[in-house]
């Protein structure tokens, strides 16, 4: 999106969905929060950025930062609630594919993915990309509200046959962080909302 252009048109009920979204994970996005620990010098990248209401309310202090997401609705909102950081050239949100990350090697300092992890068809790559685009000492905080190390994972079943998912464990997650060439990883399970266990999965570069 260039200066001149202006946020896309965002309709009505896309306005309410992503609201909706935002109270939901109002926990979540704390916890991921307090895990980056985003300083005003980062880069920051979210992967799976919906709306981009994390980006607004939790790194609307850092030197720049970067959305991507599948869906073209979604980018679209996150450029609408976040357009004066668009317009000023400090932010842009692209549709793709975890997998293939549009940008250079060594773009970013911090990258975070919140809820989307199990929906990858292609994680361990995508964790490679991910390391590929952080600078050496970069961190990624990956968090996972369905997770097969919930005391309640057994009631996830019916997700993971409908929406063709995968829930991992925090060691399943090390394992990857480490084949991906990160050098350090972290588990930690803190509650969100309407979930007992949440998981913050931290590695760095």
């Amino acid at each position: 999106m260039n200066k001149n252009e202006s946020a896309p048109p965002i309709g009505f009920w896309d306005r309410i969905i992503a609201r909706l979204i935002a109270i939901a994970h109002r926990s979540v996005y704390k916890s991921v929060a307090d895990a980056l620990n985003l300083q005003p010098e980062d880069d920051y990248l979210e992967i799976g950025c919906g709306p981009g209401f994390f980006i607004k309310s939790y790194a609307s202090h850092v030197r720049s930062v970067a959305g991507l997401d599948h869906s073209e609705d979604m980018i679209s909102l996150a450029t609408h609630y976040n357009h004066k950081r668009v317009e000023d050239g400090t932010a842009e949100f692209r549709r793709g594919d975890a997998s293939q990350l549009p940008w250079e090697d060594e773009k970013f300092s911090a990258a975070a993915v919140v809820m989307s992890f199990p929906f990858w068809t292609k994680p361990l790559e995508s964790l490679k990309e991910i390391h590929r685009v952080l600078r050496p000492g970069g961190r990624v905080v990956i968090c996972l509200g369905w997770n097969a190390d919930a005391d309640d994972w057994i009631g996830h079943i019916p997700h993971v046959e409908r929406y063709g998912i995968r829930l991992y464990t925090g060691k399943e997650l090390q394992t990857m962080f480490q084949e991906a060439g990160f050098s350090e990883s972290s588990i930690t399970y803190p509650k969100g909302f309407m979930m007992p266990k949440l998981m913050i999965a931290c590695a760095k570069k």
